[in-house]
């Protein structure tokens, strides 16, 4: 067999990694001489058992699939520790265990039922933990493993109580960095794989979704400046955290790029290059996509339609339905009047919205991949998550 060629090796290496839709065996993921692969195995039958009684996910694929999917990427990302490995395995467990508990009791969404699965939350924490001493005393591995995959669960485990911002937000703002980064690294492991599974959503749905990935891409670009510095070069690739945060970027790319092709098809080619001469002229003039943006109400331009994007998107996941609902409806009044002379239905006019939003924002994920210093200004942590405690599920 020939050697591969230098340009065959680059696309290796650049190549966007594709999700596995079956079971994989344990012994594809682990290797059997780690000291620590005996916990991943139990970590593995355990997580295996528990998913038996969750729902298929929304692409129809057994449940179990997810997990495994994390630690086939964290892998490719040349990552060995079998902590992460394991936290990767089970960094949905406890979620699922409170969601389960919450349907099948019936338990509501108010302030009560809040409490109720705070409480079953921390109940499920002691028995997990308590599972894991036993097993480590049980094959003599250090109990110190037990307490990092324990805080890092904790980390990664989202209260009911909190929004989306402040879930992510608590693992970026860790103290303990060995932690920090394997919470990092698993977060996007987890984002890679859901977004690769959008084809059950709308492209409304699509964009909400890529959206939340946005937000932990923007934070991982600033820790990764923060960490490496800002003469580092991403084209090297050579960290795990800097391998993944790539892969994540190029799958949220591919999603944003997919609803660009899935709304022009419906009728409202015609107005594509207007959209992205508009689109130009927001980079140009309004230092578009450098920071959080508001709409300027008195243009006219439609430049002013990729203005306030991460506003808009911000309020859905605090649940402001009526800024959210505001802001779309006068994005729905300006385009109407604005392309009257094409009737485009209320359909389409939605599309293109969508379309405009995906637009923008795949290019605000490929200038994360390749500006080695950029980052959008108050999208950060600190900026948007003081909204952050509710009594309900921001979905």
């Amino acid at each position: 067999m020939s050697r591969p060629t230098k340009e065959y090796q680059t696309y290796k290496v650049l190549e966007h990694w594709k999700p596995e839709d079956e079971i994989i065996l344990v012994k594809e993921l682990t290797d059997k001489n780690n000291p620590l692969s005996c916990l991943f195995c139990h970590l593995y039958e355990k997580t295996k058992e528990a998913y038996k009684k969750y729902p298929k996910r929304k692409d129809g694929n057994d449940a179990f699939v997810h997990p495994l999917n994390l630690v086939l990427d964290l892998k490719k990302a040349n990552i060995t520790d079998h902590v992460t490995l394991s936290i990767a395995l089970i960094h949905d467990y406890v979620e699922e265990e409170v969601d389960y508990y919450k349907k099948v009791n019936k338990i509501k969404k108010d302030e009560k039922g809040i409490k109720i699965l705070d409480n079953y939350e921390s109940e499920i924490f002691q028995e997990f933990k308590n599972d894991l001493k036993e097993f480590c005393k049980d094959n003599q591995i250090c109990l110190e493993n037990v307490n990092e995959i324990i805080s890092t669960l904790k980390l990664l485990t989202r209260h009911k109580r909190h929004f989306y911002y402040k879930s992510v937000s608590s693992i970026f703002g860790c103290k303990n960095e060995i932690i920090k980064e394997r919470a990092i690294q698993v977060k996007l492991a987890d984002r890679i794989h859901n977004i690769q599974q959008l084809k059950s959503f709308s492209d409304h749905g699509k964009n909400y979704q890529c959206f939340k990935n946005l937000f932990i891409l923007n934070n991982t670009k600033n820790y990764l400046i923060f960490k490496y510095g800002k003469d580092s070069d991403p084209d090297k690739g050579i960290h795990p955290t800097e391998k993944l945060f790539k892969k994540c970027c190029k799958a949220t790319y591919d999603a944003f790029l997919g609803v660009c092709n899935n709304t022009k098809q419906r009728g409202i080619e015609e107005i594509e290059s207007m959209l992205h001469l508009a689109f130009r002229k927001f980079v140009s003039e309004k230092h578009g996509l450098w920071e959080v943006t508001t709409v300027d109400e008195t243009d006219t331009h439609p430049m002013k339609l990729f203005e306030g994007i991460v506003r808009k998107y911000d309020a859905r996941l605090h649940q402001e339905w009526e800024k959210y609902g505001d802001m779309e409806n006068n994005q729905m009044i300006y385009c109407k009047k604005f392309f009257a002379d094409h009737h485009f239905t209320d359909e389409q006019l939605k599309e293109i919205i969508d379309y405009k939003d995906a637009y923008a924002l795949k290019e605000v994920v490929a200038r994360l991949l390749y500006k080695k210093n950029y980052v959008i200004k108050n999208f950060g942590c600190n900026e948007l998550c003081t909204r952050g405690m509710i009594c309900q599920n921001s979905n």
